[in-house]
């Protein structure tokens, strides 16, 4: 039986003299490591290290406008860090058939929490198109829930507001 002696490579790895093949798979596999460990880090660096995350309203700065007599836009002011989830925007409304509704072309980010994901950062605006239930008594109100991350590790529970849409 042949004897397996251990040698230092030119990188300072111990390798097996006879089984090149098991070096070069524990290298391989060193190297993967890092560089997950070099991606993961990215997104935490460009954090301040002292940073707390913003509570929900500060996070999320939304606000609405009525475009025409059946059309609303809610719209989202994200700060840098921060995103929200496309697929957890939900509109409700007593008041309102929601006929339907617009969103731009998100983002695809591979999220350490729900994994690949939908989102959008900076801005989002949402296109509604409503129409009165009923007339003259109607109070206007919209439902609406929404969720978002920050990128220092915290995700905000659902967050859900309702607003009046005068005009509509």
């Amino acid at each position: 039986m042949k004897s397996t002696q251990w040698q230092e490579d030119r990188f300072g790895f111990m390798e097996m003299k006879n089984n090149k093949a098991v070096a070069t798979l524990t290298k391989t596999f060193l190297l993967l490591i890092f560089l997950c460990k070099l991606a993961f880090s990215v997104t935490a660096q460009e954090i301040p290290n002292n940073a707390e995350p913003l509570a929900p309203e500060d996070a999320f700065v939304m606000d609405h406008i009525v475009v025409g007599p059946s059309e609303a836009v809610i719209r989202w002011r994200i700060p840098k860090y921060y995103y929200l989830y496309k697929e957890k925007f939900a509109f409700s409304s007593k008041d309102f058939i929601i006929e339907g509704v617009q969103f731009p072309l998100p983002e695809i980010k591979d999220d350490p929490f729900f994994g690949p994901s939908e989102i959008y950062h900076n801005v989002v605006e949402a296109t509604l198109r409503l129409t009165p239930k009923t007339e003259g008594n109607s109070k206007g109100i919209l439902d609406i829930a929404y969720q978002g991350c920050w990128e220092g590790g915290v995700c905000y529970p659902l967050l859900k507001t309702s607003i009046k849409l005068s005009g509509l």
